[in-house]
């Protein structure tokens, strides 16, 4: 008598493939293919995620890249840092990181970010954080109010336009009420230049001496602590709370599950 595997047992193996073959397409997807990416203007600024190594060196190539300005705390020790301080030594590019923690910045970390996008000795200028999302947003809005003359609720609406934004989340609201608060006090901020960020890269703006490979001066450290650490600033939602589920410690998953944007 020929024995007949369960059903259910069938099932199961299958649902496991499935699984498996979709956590592979992801990988390979993360791998080749570019994240979130935008062009806001041609020649000047692109946004977008944190990319891997291949996509990252087709978007520098397409755009004529100059600089990468990274919107997040990170320790050099992070994979992520590791794979694009290769690309950015291969490249020659110059790195800035301006040290956002979480799914937020400070309004001083808004116009710092804002000032160096539109410094046109940078450009083309690749910006991002971990997702694309809040804090590439935040950046995006800032330049827009600091440097281009939109209100606030012409920068929210042109951000919120994405087809990742999710304007009625909590993080998104909170997005907006950053934006609202920066376009309030944006004139009154006048950010020391070299303060608030680090150099990081092997181009013409790397200032720091503290080479991050002794065999290679080109990419430097910022300090002993490496770079997760968050940057002090008093006006950072002094007049209301930014909600009980935005994350603002390192860049990890909050306890609702979220991953970094």
């Amino acid at each position: 008598m020929v024995r007949r595997r369960p059903v259910l047992w069938i099932l199961g193996v299958s649902g496991l493939l499935i699984v498996g073959l979709a956590a592979s397409l992801a990988v390979a997807r993360d791998r080749w293919m570019e994240k979130r990416v935008q062009v806001v203007y041609p020649g000047r600024l692109v946004r977008g995620a944190w990319q891997q190594p291949m996509p990252l060196r087709r978007i520098v190539a397409r755009e004529g890249i100059k600089t990468i300005v990274t919107l997040t705390a990170i320790n050099s020790t992070d994979q992520k840092f590791v794979s694009q301080s290769q690309v950015v030594r291969d490249q020659g590019l110059d790195w800035v990181i301006v040290p956002m923690r979480g799914s937020r910045a400070t309004v001083e970390q808004m116009a710092i970010a804002a000032d160096l996008l539109a410094d046109p000795t940078r450009q083309p200028v690749f910006f991002h954080c971990v997702a694309g999302h809040h804090r590439t947003s935040l950046a995006h809005a800032a330049y827009l109010i600091r440097h281009e003359g939109y209100s606030a609720r012409q920068a929210w609406e042109t951000i919120s336009a994405y087809s990742w934004a999710r304007p009625d989340a909590l993080v998104d609201r909170n997005d907006q009420f950053l934006i609202e608060e920066f376009a309030r006090v944006q004139e009154t901020l006048a950010p020391e230049p070299g303060s608030g960020y680090w150099e990081v890269g092997s181009g013409k703006h790397a200032q720091t001496a503290r080479s991050q490979d002794p065999g290679d001066a080109r990419l430097a450290a910022p300090g002993p602590d490496g770079l997760d650490r968050l940057e002090p600033g008093a006006r950072q939602l002094r007049d209301r709370a930014a909600g009980p589920d935005l994350p603002i410690g390192a860049d990890v998953a909050d306890a609702s599950g979220q991953g970094p944007s």
